[in-house]
């Protein structure tokens, strides 16, 4: 019996929970759960899943089972591992899960373990903080053809403003770009393809994305030797003022078919955040980085910031791929240089 309990609805579930208004902010509360950046990330994960349909799942740091009976109900998952180092939240996960009639196997064990032990057709890490202590078993324990689903909250290091925890954490060299929301995705695939190789597997990006605190990727897992090879070749580096910086993750980071056939699915249970991202990602070019209008406006003394429409309006006339992105409410991606966003923008903010 677990005493003092609310109960939390989010997407098409009704969980168990310990004041959901407070424990994603105190440790004092004996479950955690975030019922914000969190559930936006759940439900772009609980979507996509559906369309990608694995055999199973882990849910490796489960606390309330939210997620993984999510996985269950929503996606369509018919088997799914709940685990925790807490054993409170397991017994909190079990009681959820019953609720669902979830066919489930529960663990209350180190998550390194659990994925020593065990194989997964996909594995979901969304650790607090930083997932590179887990992230090389998570890449071992996810069978071939399988996914990795992982998550960071440690944006510091993730997006350059802390270049020696991110060489430390994330292995690599870096300095915060414009497009550092896009960059922190581009370090964790990094990482992904790092874990995968160690274990003879390539990834095959399949949505990445950026809200608040949170950064999520979503890969499939080949051990197939010639993927590593092209993963290889998807290594690379950025420059800011000449000086070079990574290495990063410089291959496609979304699987547009995807990403469309997720947003298909998504009707008003979901947050409207939710459906943005995976219309963003649905479009988006396969360019890195993107362009900070408002940053350029401002460095260019712009008397105002120009349209976003006629931007890339201007663009596309001149033969250039343009679009609005997932990363930034203020980004353009696009393949032109820089030099001819600069005449662009100047052109634009001059009328």
């Amino acid at each position: 019996m677990i005493p003092n309990l609310s109960t939390y609805r989010e997407g098409k579930v009704e969980v168990f929970v310990f004041n959901p208004e407070e424990s994603w902010k105190s440790a004092d509360v004996p479950v955690f759960l975030n019922p914000r950046a969190a559930r936006v990330n759940r439900d772009v994960s609980v979507l996509v899943l559906s369309v990608l349909n694995p055999r199973d799942v882990l849910d490796g740091m489960t606390a309330s089972g939210i997620r993984g009976i999510r996985y269950f109900v929503e996606s369509g998952i018919p088997q799914v591992y709940f685990n925790d180092l807490n054993e409170t939240a397991v017994q909190l996960a079990k009681k959820n899960a019953e609720k669902y009639n979830v066919n489930a196997e529960f663990f209350n064990d180190d998550f390194n373990l659990v994925c020593l032990r065990n194989r997964f057709w996909a594995v979901d890490l969304d650790p607090f903080g930083s997932p590179a202590p887990f992230i090389w078993s998570a890449a071992r324990a996810v069978r071939s053809g399988g996914y990795l689903l992982v998550s960071a909250t440690d944006t510091r290091p993730l997006s350059g403003a802390s270049p020696k925890q991110a060489l430390a954490k994330y292995g690599t060299v870096l300095r915060k770009p414009e497009w550092y929301s896009e960059l922190m995705a581009r370090v964790l695939y990094f990482l992904a393809f790092h874990a995968a190789a160690i274990h003879g597997k390539g990834i095959e990006p399949v949505l990445a994305f950026t809200y608040e605190h949170h950064v999520r990727i979503i890969a499939r897992l080949r051990e197939k030797p010639s993927l590593i090879t092209r993963n290889s070749k998807q290594i690379g580096f950025y420059k800011i003022d000449g000086k070079q910086y990574g290495p990063i993750w410089v291959g496609p980071l979304q699987d547009r078919d995807v990403a469309q056939e997720a947003l298909q699915r998504w009707d008003d249970v979901y947050t409207k955040a939710s459906r943005k991202i995976l219309a963003l990602a649905s479009s988006e070019p396969d360019v890195v980085g993107y362009y900070n209008v408002h940053f350029w406006a401002e460095r260019l003394k712009l008397k105002h910031i120009p349209r976003f429409d006629v931007i890339i309006d201007t663009l596309r006339e001149r033969g250039f791929v343009a679009e609005r992105v997932l990363w930034s409410d203020k980004g353009i991606k696009t393949d032109a240089d820089e030099r001819t966003f600069e005449e662009v923008l100047r052109r634009a903010g001059a009328d």
